[in-house]
């Protein structure tokens, strides 16, 4: 279980976190599982020993460590080729965890024939197996989530499993030892030589991401950029980190203070690199902010690489978003809501109706929600975002739909959606240049009764980002 937990890490930088890529990593195991169980249970009937037994432990352990050295090769070139993303994942899964998951569980049905003594006590002999091989899953998957992952890191973590793996196999046989001795002294240093290897980005794993920072020259000019889990979150202009934005689309959340000129207070939900944590302060240093951001070690890695600095205007809260507006009595003149930052997944529960009402239930009279919506206006890709505006109509009295314009053509876009109550007059507000180019950006899209509303009940969200 500690491997099946890793090996989503593995596979988050370069294909995501969606419910596609927990399909693949199951199914593939399990089908690994299957095949080994049936190859350990044949192999045991015909000759169950100590250094057979050594050897199935010990290629474990090999292939994890050459599928710690490749693993960021083979991805590069699986989804350089543009296939599905559920054919893309599976087959990653395939290459990197069927062959370590088929001699893992190959071992199980040898050691149950090896400890077998007599008929009269194979039951409880095959009981204590099953109750000490469970409790080791149940062990490695709290472990693995809650201590290791956001200690040492995914390919730390692998690397301890392969040792663990390796030690076991040389403890569980004294024949061989030499050959034994010799392949793990290998497998170690070639480990040793690759964790050694430089590395022009930094790679971290918290609690709730893989994390990737790296630098690059984008338009000319050197930017920082933040990635969790495959994709680009957020970053910054090294030579104007605080005002300019990196990402044109967090520059649109400033649509719900032209909204609502008399703001005091605002709630951002999700704040990534914190870029426009960062604009917001500078621009209404006098004003309240509250962040939600469910990651703390986004929030230290925002103040380490991205230069933000909490003023003493600004509270930031480490929750998850759905719960903080559950259990929050306080009340806002605007809120944004960033939490959609993938065009492959998005959190389920941060899309339906009762997310929306609660929003609403969190807004002063006046207050506007400014939410960022991944999608095309038409076509594919555009389900996900219609149905976004069908369930805001369904809470707020006005939904109004502005597409990012970053000069570049793209199947999918940032589009930000303003949802307010009342009878704005939209005329009558006073714009600045800067406003008025986004507001010509106001785009109508076709959402009609055909599009379903979601609910905590019903929200396939991920399936519908996808068509």
């Amino acid at each position: 279980m500690a491997f099946e937990i890793v090996g989503s890490r593995v596979l988050a930088p370069f294909l995501g976190t969606s419910t596609y890529i927990w399909v693949s990593i199951i199914g593939t195991i399990l089908l690994a599982m299957s095949g080994g169980y049936f190859y350990g249970g044949r192999a045991a009937d015909n000759d169950s020993n100590r250094k057979q037994l050594s050897a199935f432990i010990l290629l474990a352990a090999g292939g994890m460590c050459l599928m710690n050295i490749g693993k960021n090769q083979l991805l590069m070139f699986l989804t350089s080729l543009g296939l599905n993303s559920l054919l893309t994942s599976t087959v990653s899964a395939f290459v990197l965890f069927t062959f370590p998951a088929f001699m893992l569980a190959a071992v199980f049905p040898y050691v149950l024939r090896m400890a077998l003594t007599s008929v009269e006590n194979s039951g409880k002999t095959a009981g204590r197996l099953y109750a000490i091989s469970t409790f080791g899953s149940i062990a490695g998957t709290f472990l693995s989530a809650t201590l290791l992952i956001p200690a040492f890191g995914t390919t730390n973590i692998i690397w301890m499993l392969a040792i663990v793996l390796i030690v076991t196999s040389l403890f569980n046989s004294l024949i061989g030892n030499r050959i034994k001795l010799l392949v793990t002294f290998l497998l170690v240093i070639g480990n040793i030589v690759f964790a050694r290897i430089p590395r022009d980005y930094i790679d971290i794993d918290t609690q709730y991401n893989r994390v990737w920072i790296y630098d690059a020259i984008a338009q000319g000019r050197e930017a920082r950029y933040l990635a969790l889990n495959g994709h680009i979150n957020g970053g910054m202009w090294i030579d104007n980190p605080q005002l300019e934005q990196l990402f044109p689309y967090s520059d649109y959340f400033q649509l719900a203070m032209h909204f609502n000129q008399k703001f005091q207070t605002t709630l951002i939900l999700g704040a990534g690199g914190y870029s426009f944590p960062k604009l917001y302060q500078q621009k209404w240093p006098n004003k309240a902010l509250a962040v939600v951001e469910i990651d703390p070690d986004l929030t230290n890695l925002g103040e380490e690489y991205f230069q933000f600095e909490p003023s003493q205007t600004t509270s930031i809260h480490h929750k998850d978003a759905r719960v903080f507006l559950s259990n929050s009595e306080e009340k806002y003149d605007i809120v944004i809501n960033d939490v959609f930052t993938s065009p492959f997944e998005v959190p389920f529960h941060m899309t339906t109706l009762e997310c929306y009402q609660r929003i609403a239930a969190r807004l002063n009279d006046g207050g506007v929600l400014a939410t960022n919506v991944l999608g095309s206006l038409d076509g594919k890709h555009s389900n996900f975002l219609k149905s976004q505006m069908r369930t805001l109509e369904s809470v707020f009295d006005q939904v109004l739909l502005y597409q990012v314009d970053n000069g570049q053509e793209a199947e999918i876009k940032n589009n930000i959606l303003i949802a307010f109550d009342g009878d704005i007059d939209l005329e009558k507000i006073t714009a600045s240049d800067e406003m008025r180019e986004m507001l010509a950006n106001r785009r109508s899209i076709n959402a009609s009764n055909k599009q379903m509303i979601l609910t905590d009940d019903y929200a396939p969200a991920n399936w519908l980002l996808s068509y």
